[in-house]
């Protein structure tokens, strides 16, 4: 019988101990979960530098494309008034505003269309395109190789020969063609060839 009670109580012992260490390391584990801190909710950083604007002491680089030619050209210069205090987002939007009404055919002169390049705290570059595409109204006149030849403005690019002989001419239309001279339009231009040719 005692050994009976001995198993019995050592049993019991043996319970009570799980138990609590049962019991123990559930507070335990309880009590870590709840001093875990709770992360405090992330707060919406803001920037505390202020997105650059366009101001007088940037330095403004406008480029000039002549898609003719494929050459661009650039010069410094102060930042135009319109584009004073502008973020790099609305000076895109004022550009694709200005590019549509050109588009729309809104702007008479300038451009045939704008577009920043680059923008930063310092320097801005911005291009203006020019197509070439109306040329200059008038022509050239004169005498190359004994013919007479019809030049566009620039004196350089022929528009079209004549089949006219210089040396048939009188002198001093001769004289006045190996200088060449400028012609308004195409009514004058045609009113001088048949003068010529008869």
């Amino acid at each position: 019988m005692k050994k009976k009670y001995l198993f019995m109580s050592s049993f019991f012992v043996i319970g009570t101990i799980f138990t609590l260490m049962f019991f123990w390391s559930y507070k335990v584990y309880d009590k870590s979960t709840q001093e875990v801190p709770v992360e405090e909710e992330a707060a919406d950083t803001v920037d505390t530098v202020a997105e650059p604007r366009t101001n007088a002491s940037m330095k403004y680089v406008l480029e000039t494309y002549d898609d003719t030619t494929g050459v661009v050209t650039s010069e410094e210069a102060e930042v135009p008034e319109e584009l004073a205090g502008l973020t790099r987002e609305e000076l895109e939007d004022l550009f694709s505003q200005y590019n549509k009404s050109v588009a729309e055919g809104g702007v008479a002169d300038g451009p045939d269309s704008k577009e920043l390049i680059s923008f930063s705290k310092d320097r801005i570059v911005v291009r203006e395109t020019y197509s070439g595409a109306e040329e200059e109204e008038g022509f050239f006149l004169k005498s190359e190789n004994g013919e007479v030849v019809i030049f566009h403005r620039d004196q350089v690019t022929p528009y079209e020969n004549t089949g006219i002989q210089a040396d048939v001419l009188p002198e001093d239309e001769q004289e006045k063609l190996r200088e060449g001279f400028f012609v308004a339009d195409e009514k004058e231009l045609y009113s001088i060839l048949e003068n010529l040719s008869s």
